[in-house]
């Protein structure tokens, strides 16, 4: 009986089906469309983001809210380990808004088709 190569199947990644190279500009919020049938997007920057779901622009929070209405959420900026979120289940996102801090960073957008 052969071995396996002694992989657990849950740590490998499939390969997108679309990848979007991004560059924000500082402070400067930039929008970006979903991708026709796709439903999960890895985000991954070199440093802290703040992104919003669906057609409005990014903000940092300037504010504290309780009532759920905070304008983006903050995703940590570590290039290694993506940040994935299932948006097909969310009727609104058409595409998301992505703010970065005062300088320059790069990134990516990983999207994926709905399993």
């Amino acid at each position: 009986m052969a071995k396996g190569i002694g992989l657990r199947t849950e740590t490998i990644q499939i390969a997108p089906d679309f990848i979007q190279g991004v560059v924000l500009a500082s402070s400067v919020a930039q929008a970006f469309d979903t991708p026709a049938g796709m439903g999960m997007v890895a985000l991954s920057f070199d440093s802290d983001v703040y992104v919003s779901y669906g057609s409005t622009g990014a903000l940092y929070p300037t504010t504290s809210t309780t009532a759920g209405t905070s304008s983006a959420e903050r995703i940590p900026g570590a290039a290694a380990s993506p940040t994935i979120r299932n948006i097909v289940s969310t009727a609104r996102t058409t595409g998301i808004s992505i703010i970065g801090p005062a300088t320059a960073i790069r990134g990516s957008l990983s999207w994926y088709k709905p399993a």
